[in-house]
C-alpha cells in the first residue's frame, strides 16, 4: 500500500481494551477485518503460538481477500495454571491446527524472534542491545512488542516485502490484544525503516505480573488451551 493513498490528513477511531490478553481476541480480528475492508490493505500478520488465534482470524476473515501470515514460536513452552502448555505451532500436538491453516492458503512462518537472539541466553542483569529494544517495547504493552517482532520476522522470510504496509496482529500471553498498521523492513534495517503508522486497537494498560494470568489486568479462557491438547 503505497504513500500516495493517504496525502491528506486522516481520522480513524482507535479501541483501547480495558484488558489484556485473549479475551480481545475476536473483537480485535473484527476491527482488524474492518479496517482492511476500508482501506484496501490485504495482508494480516497474526502471531500465533498454538494455532487458535489464527483459526479464529480465519474465521473472521471468511469472505474477505486478506491474505493472513501467521508467524509462530519456536518450540517451547509456556506456564499456565494447570501446568506447562508447549507452544510452537509446527508441534505434533498442533498439526491439526497447522494442517487446517495450510488448507486455507495461510503463510506458516517460525524464524529467530529478533529481539530475542542467542544473547538472550545471557544473564539479563547485563542487558545487551537486543534486550533493550525488547524492555523499551513492552512499555507499550507486550501485544506491541510482539506485533513488531511479528511483522519483521514475516519480512525476514520473505512473506511480506521490505516496505510494504501490512497489518500486524499480537498479544500479552495468550490471544490476540493489539492491532497494528506498520510499514515493514528487515531486521537489520529496523532502526532505519521499520515504522508503526496506525493503532487500530491495544490494551490501555500492561501486565506487570508473572505468571500473567495472575495478573487482574489479563483476562481469557486459559481452559481452551489445555482442551485442544486432549482433543
Amino acid at each position: 500500500m503505497g504513500d500516495e493513498l493517504f496525502m491528506v490528513d486522516i481520522e480513524r477511531k482507535v479501541t483501547y481494551f480495558q484488558y489484556c490478553g485473549e479475551a480481545n481476541t475476536e473483537k480485535l480480528l473484527s476491527l482488524v477485518r474492518l479496517y482492511c475492508e476500508n482501506t484496501g490493505i490485504n495482508k494480516v500478520v497474526i502471531a500465533s503460538e498454538t494455532g487458535r488465534s489464527a483459526l479464529k482470524a480465519l474465521e473472521i476473515f471468511k469472505g474477505t481477500n486478506i491474505k493472513i501470515i501467521v508467524v509462530t514460536h519456536y518450540p517451547a513452552e509456556t506456564w499456565g495454571p494447570r501446568g506447562s502448555i508447549p507452544i510452537g505451532l509446527k508441534r505434533k500436538e498442533y498439526l491439526k491446527n497447522l494442517k487446517k491453516l495450510e488448507e486455507h492458503g495461510c503463510r506458516i512462518v517460525q524464524g529467530t524472534r529478533p529481539f530475542a537472539p542467542p544473547s538472550r541466553s545471557l544473564n539479563w542483569k547485563y542487558p545487551t542491545p537486543e534486550a533493550i529494544i525488547d524492555k523499551t517495547l513492552e512499555i507499550f504493552g507486550a501485544g506491541t512488542k510482539i506485533a513488531i517482532e511479528a511483522a519483521i520476522i514475516a519480512t525476514d522470510a520473505g512473506e511480506i516485502e521490505e516496505g510494504e504496509e501490512v497489518v500486524s496482529c499480537g498479544g500479552t500471553y495468550k490471544g490476540l490484544d493489539t492491532a497494528l498498521v506498520v510499514r515493514t523492513a528487515y531486521s537489520m534495517n529496523f532502526f532505519k525503516d521499520f515504522e508503526v503508522r496506525e493503532i487500530i486497537a491495544k490494551p490501555r494498560c500492561r501486565v506487570k505480573k508473572f505468571p500473567e494470568y495472575e495478573d487482574e489486568r489479563w483476562k481469557g479462557d486459559i481452559d481452551s488451551y489445555y482442551a485442544q491438547l486432549v482433543s
